[in-house]
């Protein structure tokens, strides 16, 4: 009975060593994932914004680097999406994305932001289209980015605009990309 109740403290004592204890700014809006508002950038059109999202100052996320050898294993330049029914953006929002994604497709997007959201002010409701991706990608620029979100754009608009290409090569770097109304996963 004692060595079963020594045991569990140290298990509890060892977790909470390993947990990363860190301090968030009362300000911090967090997302599901605990990504934060890094920064905004007005859209070309001066109205609405590019909202990029990412790990706060310092953290890594789970799953932020790519194995390498899964990378050469499973990875290519192009695939087809997978498309679904929920977390579906708005056809004009995503379109919007994709102009800016292109019209900017040489400016540097960084290593921190894992998403990228344009945000329709004019916009009642679901004014949210976002590009997502998986792993972390050095030397991303937004045009990386441009293509596979105008194929998810084209070929998953049956209710909206929700689709996700796995498996492909973005500057190097085997990774997954979504478009939907969230960054968090489609």
């Amino acid at each position: 009975m004692q060595f079963t109740t020594i045991a569990l403290v140290l298990a509890c004592a060892t977790g909470l060593l390993a947990s990363p204890l860190r301090e968030r700014n009362s300000t911090e809006i967090l997302t599901f994932n605990e990504y934060v508002e890094l920064y905004r950038e007005p859209s070309s059109n001066g109205v609405d914004s590019l909202v990029y999202y990412g790990p706060a100052s310092g953290t890594k996320t789970l799953r932020s680097e790519a194995n390498p050898v899964e990378e050469r294993a499973s990875c290519s330049a192009t695939t087809a999406p997978t498309c679904f029914t929920s977390h579906s953006a708005r056809n004009d929002i995503c379109d919007q994305l994709v102009t800016e994604l292109f019209n900017d497709s040489q400016i540097t997007v960084g290593q921190s932001p894992r998403q990228i959201c344009y945000e329709g002010a004019a916009a009642e409701s679901n004014e949210y289209c976002c590009v997502s991706w998986h792993n972390v990608v050095p030397s991303l620029i937004k045009g990386d980015l441009a293509n596979y979100a105008n194929t998810i754009l084209q070929q998953c608009t049956s209710n909206g605009i929700s689709g996700k290409i796995y498996n492909v090569l973005v500057h190097q770097t085997c990774t997954s990309v979504c478009l939907s109304n969230r960054g968090t996963g489609c």
